[in-house]
């Protein structure tokens, strides 16, 4: 493991879990984050098992935020620093997240989705709340146990999980430039490992 603080003053723990993506795309993820007021966690991620590897990165460190980026996409450093200060100034708030563009296999523009919050959007959708999301770790850490079966939904299940606890805000900036390609994880793989994604009232 990895650990790189971008900034001499870090507000937010981001992890990033690599596997198989080309390396010229990771180092352009790692690239666009230079100067974020993050500490960077980068991790191995687990084939099959993406809910287990979030798990371990979103444990890593102490921050109270916390966040991660996917490495075959490329994020605006300077979009942590707005959504931290708006979680900041609203305490009910656990998840504050952005817009994000399209961009294709070569990072050419596709267009920007903008995603003004709404829950049923956000029960029904995995892609709404889909930018760059940061949450407070004391929402995360206690429903993470949740996701670690799961694969290619995890991050939506989460974000549902945390989403429960206190409000979601949404800032119309764009945080996160989304590739899209053949390999994206959620063309190869399921939705789950075990199946649909259950009901939230689960235990």
């Amino acid at each position: 493991m990895q650990v790189i603080d971008m900034h001499p003053q870090p507000h937010v723990d981001v992890h990033l879990l690599t596997l198989n993506e080309p390396a010229g795309w990771r180092e352009e993820c790692l690239a666009s984050l230079a100067g974020a007021p993050i500490r960077l966690h980068v991790l191995p991620g687990i084939p099959g098992r993406t809910g287990e590897a979030r798990a371990v990165g979103f444990a890593r460190g102490t921050l109270p935020l916390v966040a991660c980026v996917d490495p075959d996409d490329r994020y605006e450093a300077a979009a942590f620093a707005p959504l931290a200060d708006a979680l900041e100034a609203c305490p009910s708030a656990v998840l504050a997240y952005t817009d994000e563009a399209l961009i294709d296999e070569d990072g050419r523009p596709l267009g920007v989705r903008r995603l003004a919050y709404s829950a049923f959007q956000h029960a029904h959708s995995a892609s709404h709340v889909h930018g760059l999301i940061v949450m407070r770790r004391s929402a995360v850490e206690p429903v993470l146990y949740r996701i670690v079966d799961f694969d290619a939904g995890a991050d939506w299940l989460l974000t549902r999980l945390v989403a429960r606890h206190g409000r979601v805000l949404h800032l119309p900036l764009v945080g996160r430039h989304w590739r899209q390609h053949p390999h994206q994880h959620h063309r190869r793989a399921r939705s789950t490992v075990l199946g649909s994604l259950p009901s939230l009232a689960t235990p």
